[in-house]
This record gives C-alpha cells, structure tokens and sequence, in this order.
C-alpha cells in the first residue's frame, strides 16, 4: 500500500535538510561573514583573499567543488589527489594562512596579485584579472 506524504510532512523534511545544511556549514557564509573573518584573524590582502574565496566557490554556491568540504579556497591535498576537508568553513582560513599567506613577502613581490601569480596558485590565466573585477564589485556592493 502507497502512503501518501502531507504538505505538512514535506515542509517538515524540507526545514529538515536545510537545518542540516546549516549544521554542516553549508549556506552559513556570506561575504561579509567571511570579509569579517579575515580581518579578524589578521589575513593580508583581505578583499582579495576574499575575492579568491568567491571565484573557487562561485560565490558560496558551487555544489560540486572545495565548498563542500568547508574548504572556501580549493587548497588542494597533491599527496592524496583531493581537496582538505575543514569542520568549520573559518577553518579554511588558517589553512590559507598556513599553506599559502605564510609565502608572501612584500620585498620579493611588486603586489599580492604578482605572488599569487608567481606561486602559481591557479591554472586558468585569466585568474588575476578575475580577481581583479571581482574586487572592484567588493568594493562598489559588498564592504
């Protein structure tokens, strides 16, 4: 025998599943929450770090990508051939922190822009200029 399943009950799976997804972190992030986090703990270049966050993510909304491993700037495990996983999405940050910000010194480079280019943090060579314009939306709508 079919049961037949109620508005009610569908309602309910649904505030389920999205209760879910905030528990797991999924959805919790937004722009300003991010931008607040790296200035919080002290990232250098926030608006372009934030900026990376947006494009390897598609601005929070990617499905099949870092994000669903709370990972908002797809650092990439070579060893194991996957993306670290993070708890919490803040954690992500200490992981740039760590594997990528740690690099940086502002003698050996002529911007942030020309390290991460110089590191070779992203293989599609339009990644600066991309950066680029999605600061300049940081700055008109965003901060």
């Amino acid at each position: 025998m079919e049961k037949i399943i109620s508005m009610k009950n569908i309602y309910k799976l649904i505030i389920f599943g999205l209760l879910c997804c905030l528990a797991a972190g999924v959805f919790s992030q937004t722009p300003k929450e991010v931008y607040k986090e790296l200035r919080m703990k002290n990232v250098l270049y926030p608006k372009i770090v934030l900026a990376q966050s947006i494009l390897e993510t598609g601005w929070f909304k990617c499905d099949y990508c870092s994000l669903s491993k709370n990972n908002l700037f797809g650092l990439w495990d070579s060893k194991n051939q996957r993306y670290f996983k993070y708890d919490d999405w803040r954690q992500s940050i200490d992981g740039y922190l760590n594997s990528i910000q740690y690099k940086y010194h502002p003698r050996k480079y002529s911007s942030y822009y020309d390290f991460l280019k110089r590191i070779g943090y992203a293989s599609d060579p339009k990644y600066i200029s991309k950066l680029k314009s999605i600061v300049k939306k940081i700055n008109e709508e965003i901060i």
